[in-house]
């Protein structure tokens, strides 16, 4: 929330935040009024012993809102990667206008903190590991507000994104985690699961069909070594 200027008075002190030298306690009349970046402090020229208005504080606190922008965008980006759409849309719920929006979004992608073909393939290979197809990892990309030549530059593997062998390798495990015991005891009920499971997860019907014909050559595999293992009359 952007605080909101003091009655006009003295400030009594500039002090630091505790362990943020780039953040400045602005004290009005002895009590904290305020922060504002150091930047802006020393822009203004302000210093203890000087009178400011209500006007002036809002002026102060105006300057300070692309650092403050700033902030709340690097304690965001600095738990995980994030979308260029993400960050607006949490910069924008917080209050911040769109002129400071897109001077903070244009700040983090010059140092490189933010790069939406990177977070795709990222997210990509991610979600792939987590056994997410394609398709729902296009469409949960695009939600995030990537472009769609980027997303579809990781998902088809262009940028090293969505690795089409892993995938598969990824729908199979987990099908046969979810599947595997079932497929040996009722391979069309089974088969019919796990069809809706994976397409639920983003799979295409190729993959389906893949997957499936695997488990099915792994149960039919077990089933004839079951059965070589029964003693028969011989």
């Amino acid at each position: 929330m952007r605080p909101v200027p003091r009655a006009a008075g003295v400030i009594t002190s500039l002090v630091a935040r505790r362990g943020r030298s780039d953040r400045i306690n602005v004290c009005i009349g002895g009590t904290k009024a305020f922060d504002l970046a150091a930047m802006v402090i020393e822009q203004a020229g302000l210093h203890v012993g000087d009178v400011v208005s209500e006007q002036a504080q809002a002026d102060l606190l105006t300057e300070d809102l692309p650092y403050r922008a700033r902030d709340r965008a690097l304690r965001l980006l600095a738990s995980r990667d994030h979308s260029r759409g993400e960050v607006e849309g949490r910069l924008g719920a917080a209050g911040f206008t769109p002129e400071v929006i897109a001077d903070t979004i244009a700040w983090l992608s010059g140092l490189g903190y933010l790069d939406d073909r990177r977070f795709a393939t990222r997210y990509c290979a991610e979600k792939q590991k987590q056994g997410w197809g394609p398709r729902r990892i296009k469409t949960e990309l695009l939600r995030k507000g990537v472009e769609r030549r980027l997303v579809d530059e990781a998902v088809t593997g262009e940028n090293e994104g969505f690795d089409a062998g892993e995938g598969l390798q990824a729908a199979t495990a987990l099908a046969r985690r979810r599947f595997g015991a079932q497929m040996r005891r009722d391979p069309t009920g089974a088969g019919r699961k796990l069809a809706g499971f994976l397409a639920r997860r983003g799979y295409d019907w190729d993959t389906v069909a893949a997957v499936t014909r695997i488990l099915a050559a792994e149960a039919g595999s077990d089933a004839e070594t079951d059965d070589a293992d029964v003693p028969g009359d011989r």
